[in-house]
């Protein structure tokens, strides 16, 4: 498996093409709010993915019937375990994405270093 990309690379590295000029520092952020975002994304996509096959386990408990707070903590852990998964970077979805987006962000680099990524989305 290949390493993630590093947000902080001063030169973009593309096999076959001379390298580019360094990154601004502007870019740097740019690409780093990137990283950030698809990161996010990878955790929630693995968390949704994680309740739709707790969906398929039955919910009784000892005694019997739902139990809301075992919900609520199954929910919790969930929702840590996906967002370790995806700092892990294990799945591979947020470097995909990284190296999709790269070059526009790159592009518009001063809009894109202002953008908040720190709004976390819920499933």
């Amino acid at each position: 498996m290949s390493s993630p990309i590093d947000p902080a690379a001063s030169t973009p590295q593309t096999s076959g093409v001379k390298p580019q000029a360094p990154l601004t520092a502007e870019q740097k952020q740019a690409l780093a709010k990137l990283h950030d975002a698809a990161t996010q994304f990878e955790g929630v996509f693995i968390e949704m993915l994680m309740n739709a096959m707790q969906e398929t386990v039955p919910q009784q408990t000892l005694m019997g019937g739902d139990n809301s707070a075992e919900q609520t903590w199954q929910s919790m852990l969930n929702d840590e375990r996906s967002q370790q998964m995806a700092k892990s970077g294990s799945f591979g979805l947020a470097q995909q994405l990284e190296s999709q987006f790269r070059n526009q962000v790159l592009g518009d680099a001063s809009h894109e270093a202002n953008v908040d990524v720190d709004k976390r989305m819920q499933p």
